[in-house]
């Protein structure tokens, strides 16, 4: 039997990820773009430094470089969200980037 994949879609989040765009570098647009396709097709867990949120049941802190992290939500089995996208430092002060 095949090795049978289940991606994952993205539903929620994306006027965020275009507000975030608009003031990215394409460098850094690059890099989150490959960390959401990794996401989508599960190896995001084998390639990138991954932190459960303790405080918020469901999400995920994926370090996509040293000074960009991606939040992402799971809210159903095949799908998942953006939460926030933006600088480690941002985030840890509780600052949300885009609405």
């Amino acid at each position: 039997m095949a090795d049978e994949r289940r991606c994952l879609r993205l539903t929620s989040g994306l006027r965020r990820l275009e507000q975030w765009a608009t003031a990215a570098s394409q460098t850094e647009k690059n890099a989150v773009y490959k960390a959401l396709f990794a996401i989508a097709d599960g190896s995001a867990f084998s390639s990138y430094k991954i932190t459960h949120e303790v405080h918020r049941m469901g999400e995920l802190s994926v370090q996509v470089r040293d000074d960009l992290v991606i939040r992402i939500c799971f809210r159903h089995f095949d799908a998942f969200g953006i939460v926030y996208i933006g600088s480690l430092d941002s985030r840890e002060l509780g600052v949300s980037q885009g609405a």
